[in-house]
């Protein structure tokens, strides 16, 4: 379900990036000055791939191998899965929960231009809460809305329901209607 909210719209815009022939210890300096959890790896300003901290932890810490001696081409996650900036949000998150990243790199043609991470998916949660709650609203108002159940969000608890019902001007699940 499409919820209309665009990956631009919520995307971090820098992104800090290495070359393939950097070292890790680079990689991880940037991580952690910056206080992010990954770097992109590009070649000629295209991505080609992503180190995260698991990527460290698993490739390079867990094995006492030393950052300064090993290249970011070695301990990078690649081929790059990415998605497009005009994808709608829900896209990004199905590919995230799919491919089970916490990162997803926003490539527009072979150029990066941002990086989108659960922490912009929770925080456009709010957002996609009035807009489900938004078209609950507009459904009410038609002329049916009485004959079938509705699901969304209660606007009396602000739980999810199969069923709401339309009481006194409000969405409620069974539970709050019957209060």
């Amino acid at each position: 379900m499409a919820v209309g909210i665009k990956v631009s719209d919520t995307m971090r815009k820098s992104v800090v990036t290495i070359h393939p022939e950097d070292t890790v210890a680079k990689a991880l300096k940037a991580m952690v000055d910056l206080d992010i959890g990954c770097v992109l790896v590009s070649d000629k300003e295209k991505p080609v791939g992503i180190i995260t901290d698991s990527n460290l932890l698993e490739r390079v810490f867990s094995k006492n191998k030393d950052p300064s001696a090993v290249k970011a081409k070695d301990v990078m996650s690649h081929p790059l899965k990415s998605i497009d900036p005009d994808s709608d949000i829900e896209e990004a998150a199905a590919l995230m929960r799919d491919l089970r990243m916490k990162r997803l790199p926003v490539v527009k043609g072979d150029r990066l231009v941002g990086l989108i991470t659960e922490t912009e998916l929770i925080s456009i949660s709010p957002a996609v809460y009035e807009l489900i709650k938004e078209n609950i609203e507009a459904r009410a108002s038609l002329p049916n809305f009485h004959e079938a159940p509705v699901s969304g969000i209660c606007d009396s608890c602000g739980n999810y329901s199969e069923n709401l019902q339309l009481i006194e001007g409000m969405l409620m699940c069974r539970s709050c209607g019957q209060e």
